[in-house]
């Protein structure tokens, strides 16, 4: 489910941005109309995160609605101050030019049905002279065209990729913080009961509300090992192998996992968080349509995700067998 959910989610979101912002008239006003209300949401959500799963041993014992009113606050302070710097950027030399290309596609399309005038009254050598003209006024006209399409495709769409390239940030941060938040408590889970047992019995572990510090520590240090030895080669996977990134791509995708992983660290849900951000990522590339993607590399993601279920509980009951005969072994032989 949580693939889905989260690749629902950056669907909606990513067709939100290319619609109200991409796929206009004129993006970078558009931009600059609609981009606060993405800081706005972002900064919102980090904080009822924030409060709720990282002030939790604060024990700030807020109610929702509080929580919600401060979360408000601190979201429509980083939007009127987002609103306030996107408002003064300057505009680039692409966007500079767009006015005179189209002022000269104007001037060009007159002269053509001016030439297509001449051309029907002239005679002989003339009429074949006028007809070159009208040839070269055409091409000018497509070049323009052609132009006009590349700065409404390039440059004004980068403007919207180097706002959204500061929330990617923020959205890499908030994934970055809903991994830590689930994806540590799947990996120290069952040492953390282990060490309860040991400590206390079996008992200890009804209505234990906290982890000892060092075992949280532990996680985050094979967690960060793990993401520096072998890590890159999902990063490079997800971040370059399903379908190609770019700032609002990456955003909608990452802000989509970050919902859904906290959303289900709230429920107490242990998913993964690399399965949750793969939907993502997916669920943008279908927003672009199918062809986007890499199929191959989604099968053998989804191959993957099918037998790593198998694998890893018959590889537990290989080793639990094994450590099993080798205490009963030693049992009797004491």
């Amino acid at each position: 489910i949580s693939p889905l959910l989260s690749g629902t989610i950056a669907f909606v979101v990513f067709s939100v941005i290319r619609r109200s912002m991409i796929n206009v008239p004129n993006p970078v006003q558009a931009t600059k109309r609609w981009a606060p209300a993405f800081i706005f949401l972002v900064f919102a959500i980090l904080t009822l995160v924030t409060l709720f799963k990282g002030l939790k041993n604060l024990h700030l014992n807020l109610s929702f609605p509080e929580a919600l009113t401060i979360a408000t606050g601190i979201g429509l302070v980083a939007s009127i101050t987002g609103w306030l710097l996107i408002r003064y950027i300057p505009p680039s030399v692409d966007e500079e030019t767009t006015i005179p290309l189209a002022a000269i596609s104007v001037d060009l399309r007159s002269m053509a049905r001016l030439i297509r005038r001449i051309q029907s009254k002239a005679t002989g050598k003339t009429e074949g002279h006028i007809g070159d003209i009208q040839k070269h006024v055409e091409l000018l006209t497509n070049m323009v065209k052609r132009s006009e399409a590349q700065i409404q495709t390039g440059g004004d769409s980068q403007f919207v990729e180097k706002i959204f390239t500061h929330l990617q940030v923020m959205s890499a941060c908030f994934v970055a913080f809903a991994h830590g938040s689930n994806d540590v408590a799947n990996a120290i889970g069952p040492l953390a009961a282990i060490v309860s047992i040991v400590n206390g019995g079996a008992s200890a572990l009804v209505g234990q509300t906290s982890v000892p510090v060092w075992i949280l520590g532990l996680g985050g240090i094979g967690i960060i090992i793990g993401l520096s030895t072998w890590g890159w080669r999902v990063i490079e996977t997800i971040g370059k192998k399903i379908t190609e990134l770019t700032p609002t791509r990456g955003f909608s995708a990452e802000f989509a996992a970050a919902a859904t992983i906290v959303l289900a660290s709230r429920l107490r849900i242990p998913i993964s968080t690399t399965h949750t951000l793969v939907g993502g990522v997916l669920g943008v590339g279908i927003a672009r349509g199918i062809e986007s993607l890499n199929l191959r590399v989604v099968r053998d993601i989804f191959t993957s995700w099918v037998v790593t279920l198998p694998a890893g509980a018959g590889m537990s009951i290989v080793f639990f067998l094994i450590i099993r005969t080798m205490f009963n072994s030693f049992g009797a032989a004491i």
